[in-house]
C-alpha cells in the first residue's frame, strides 16, 4: 500500500481514502512519554491530533527474545486525556524482562492503518513489522534511573509558612523596628516579629487542621523580612531564634506526623554575605572572585552606562548571582544542604529560582542528598513547564503553577469550561506519572496575590477552588491563613500577619478546610493514581477519578441557575439545597 503526502495539510493518504494528520502524532522514548512505574512495568504514551484517530495498538516485545522466535504482543491503547489540540493515548504494560522494543499501529476513522516507530511512519505490512529499526527501544528499564519520588509525598498536604508573619512566640528576639502584629498596611521593609517559637506554639493547630507537610520560607541569616538574600546558610536568623528552636520545631512536627521542608536560595547570595563582601573589599584578588558572574572591576555600576557589571537575581543589585558551575561553590552549597539534613533531620528541600541554575550542579547536589537520605523530597521553583528540571538526576517535582493558575481563572469566568479542561489536561501530560503525583500544587504562595483576593473576596469560590485543587493529582499546598480567610494583593500585601482571632465566618471556613484536608488525606492514594476524566454539562463541570472499585466525583456549577444535585449523597458540599446544586455550588461524592 503506497504512501503519499500532501504538503498543504501534512497528511498521509492511502489510495486516496486514508486521511490522518501526521503533524499531530508524536512519541518520544525516554521522556515523559515513558514512565517506569516499577520493575518490569512501564507506561507508554502517544500523542495524536484531536478527533483524528479511531484506535491505536502497541506492538511490543523483548528484542532478543523476539529475534529468537518469541512473537510480538499486541495490545490496544487507552484513550486518555485530551487537550485543546491533541489526544493522548496510554498503555501500562508488564513485561517478563526489563527490555522493550515497541511500535504503534494507528487506525484512522475510515479503518485504514499505518505503522509508526523510531524512524517515522511505514506501511502496515508484515515485512515492515519484521524490521527492528522500525521500533522504539527501551534497552533496559532501570528502576533506579526512574528516580521515583518518595511515596510519602503523594500522601502529603503541605502548609506554607512565611515565618516572619505566622506567629510571634518570643518577643525578646524581635527586630528593633517591629510593627504591632497585624497593623497595616504591609510594607516591603515591615517586620512583625514572627519566629520559630511562634510556629512551635501552633504545631497542634496545624496538626488539628490535618496537614502533614510544613514548608518554611528561608530561615537563615538575612537582613530582610523574606530572607531570600542569605548572609549565612549555616545559621538561623537571630530574629527567628536558635538552632535549638529549629530542632524543637522539627522534632515537634515529626511527633505529629508532619514532614518539614526548608527553602534554599542558591541562585544568588545576599549582598551582605561574607563571600560578596570579600569580593567588594579585595576585588580580583578575592578568593571568591570566581564565585559570582562578574564582568568588570571594581564591581558596581559602569560609570558610563550605569549598568551593573555583575549578574544578579532579576535586576536587584543586592542579590549577586552565584556561579554554580564553580566546583568550590558546588561543594559549599552541597555541604549546606547535607548539614541541615544530617544535623536536624529535615525531610525535603525547596530550591528557589531553580530554573536559572546550572543543571549539572543540580544533578550533583541531588545525588549527594539522595545518598544521605534516600527518601528526601527535592523540589525546584519554576513558573513554567519544566521537564528539563524533573528526573534525569535532578528534582522529584517543581512548583506546579501552570496547573494551578487556571483554577482561579475558571471560577472568575476568565476561561470557559472547555478551555480550562484543555489547559489542565495539557499540564497533566507534561511529566511522567510518578512525578506528576509529586508535583507541588499551590494556587497561591508568598509570590502571588492571595487566592481570596484573586477571587474578589468570594468565600464560596475559594472553597470550590480548594476543592478542585484537592481532587487533582499532585501534592497540594495551602498558604498560611487561607483557612481563616486571610486576604492580600501582590507582594508585599500577600504576606500579611496570620489571623489568630478569627470571627465566626472565618472559623466556619476553617472547619470546611479541615474537612477538605481530611477528605484529601483519606483518599490520597486514589487521588494520586486513579484515572482522571472530565464531563461538561452546560455550565456544570465534573471531575471524575475512577478506579476498578470506586468513583470519586467533584461537580461544580459555574452557571447562574440551579441544577439537580447528584443522586449520590455528597460527602462534601457547599450550595446544595433541597436536592438542587445552586449557582456557584459544588458537591463531592463517592460511588
Amino acid at each position: 500500500m503506497a504512501i503519499t503526502t500532501s504538503n498543504k495539510c501534512n497528511r498521509f493518504l492511502y489510495k486516496g481514502v486514508f486521511n490522518m494528520l501526521l503533524a499531530g502524532i508524536l512519541h518520544r522514548p525516554e521522556s515523559e512519554d515513558t514512565a517506569i512505574l516499577a520493575d518490569h512495568c512501564v507506561t507508554i504514551r502517544l500523542k495524536t491530533a484531536l478527533d483524528d484517530v479511531a484506535k491505536i495498538e502497541m506492538i511490543y516485545a523483548d528484542m532478543y527474545l523476539w529475534q529468537e522466535g518469541t512473537p510480538m504482543q499486541t495490545t490496544e491503547m487507552h484513550r486518555g486525556l485530551a487537550t485543546q489540540s491533541n489526544q493522548y493515548w496510554t498503555l501500562a504494560v508488564t513485561i517478563p524482562t526489563n527490555r522493550l522494543i515497541y511500535g504503534f499501529r494507528i487506525t484512522d476513522k475510515s479503518g485504514q492503518t499505518i505503522g509508526y516507530g523510531d524512524d517515522g511512519f511505514f506501511d502496515d505490512q508484515a515485512t515492515n513489522w519484521a524490521v527492528a529499526g522500525h521500533y522504539f527501544h527501551l534497552p533496559y528499564l532501570h528502576v533506579s534511573d526512574a528516580e521515583l519520588p518518595p511515596e510519602w509525598v503523594k500522601n502529603t498536604v503541605w502548609y506554607q509558612i512565611f515565618p516572619e508573619r505566622f506567629a510571634n512566640g518570643d518577643v525578646t528576639n524581635d527586630p528593633a523596628n517591629v510593627t504591632a502584629w497585624g497593623q497595616g498596611p504591609v510594607r516591603r521593609e515591615s517586620f512583625y516579629g514572627g519566629d520559630l517559637k511562634g510556629v512551635i506554639d501552633h504545631l497542634d493547630d496545624l496538626a488539628d487542621l490535618g496537614i502533614n507537610g510544613l514548608y518554611l520560607c528561608p530561615i537563615f541569616t538575612s537582613p530582610s523580612n523574606h530572607k531570600y538574600d542569605t548572609i549565612d546558610h549555616f545559621e538561623i536568623d537571630p530574629h527567628f531564634g536558635t538552632k535549638a528552636d529549629f530542632q524543637a520545631l522539627v522534632d515537634g512536627a515529626h511527633e505529629r506526623g508532619i514532614k518539614v521542608m526548608l527553602d534554599a536560595v542558591f541562585n544568588h547570595f545576599g549582598e551582605q554575605s561574607p563571600q560578596w563582601q570579600d569580593v567588594i573589599k579585595n576585588g580580583q584578588q578575592s578568593r571568591f572572585a570566581d564565585w559570582f558572574h562578574i564582568h568588570g572591576w571594581p564591581v558596581g555600576r559602569d560609570p558610563q552606562t550605569h549598568q551593573l557589571n555583575y549578574e544578579t537575581f532579576a535586576t536587584g543589585a543586592a542579590m549577586p548571582k552565584v556561579n554554580t558551575q564553580n566546583p568550590a561553590v558546588q561543594d559549599y552549597l552541597i555541604s549546606v544542604t547535607k548539614y541541615w539534613v544530617e544535623q536536624f533531620g529535615i525531610d525535603a528541600w525547596r530550591f528557589d529560582v531553580a530554573d536559572e541554575v546550572d543543571h549539572g550542579f543540580w544533578r550533583k547536589l541531588c545525588g549527594a542528598l539522595r545518598a544521605v537520605k534516600p527518601d528526601i523530597y527535592l523540589l525546584g521553583e519554576a513558573w513554567h513547564s519544566s521537564q528539563a528540571l524533573v528526573n534525569n538526576g535532578q528534582f522529584n517535582a517543581v512548583m506546579n503553577y501552570p496547573l494551578t493558575q487556571p483554577i482561579p481563572a475558571l471560577f472568575n469566568h476568565e476561561l470557559s469550561l472547555k478551555e480550562y479542561v484543555g489547559k489542565t489536561n495539557l499540564q497533566l501530560t507534561q511529566y511522567r506519572l510518578p512525578n506528576q503525583q509529586a508535583m507541588f500544587n499551590a494556587i497561591d504562595t508568598h509570590d502571588t496575590p492571595r487566592l481570596l483576593t484573586t477571587l474578589n473576596g468570594d468565600v464560596t469560590k475559594l472553597q470550590a477552588a480548594l476543592t478542585l485543587l484537592m481532587l487533582l493529582p499532585g501534592s497540594p499546598c495551602l498558604y498560611y491563613g487561607t483557612e481563616v480567610g486571610v486576604a492580600g494583593g501582590a507582594d508585599p500585601d500577600n504576606r500579611r500577619c496570620m489571623n489568630w482571632q478569627p470571627n465566626a465566618d472565618e472559623l466556619a471556613l476553617k472547619a470546611f478546610v479541615k474537612q477538605l484536608v481530611g477528605f484529601r488525606r483519606a483518599h490520597a492514594s486514589a487521588l494520586a493514581s486513579d484515572e482522571l476524566s472530565w464531563k461538561i454539562e452546560g455550565q456544570c463541570l465534573t471531575l471524575n477519578r475512577q478506579s476498578a472499585t470506586q468513583l470519586i466525583s467533584g461537580r461544580f456549577n459555574l452557571g447562574t441557575t440551579a441544577v439537580a444535585a447528584s443522586a449520590t449523597p455528597a460527602v462534601l458540599s457547599v450550595g446544595v439545597h433541597e436536592h438542587q446544586l445552586l449557582a456557584g455550588g459544588f458537591e463531592v461524592s463517592i460511588n
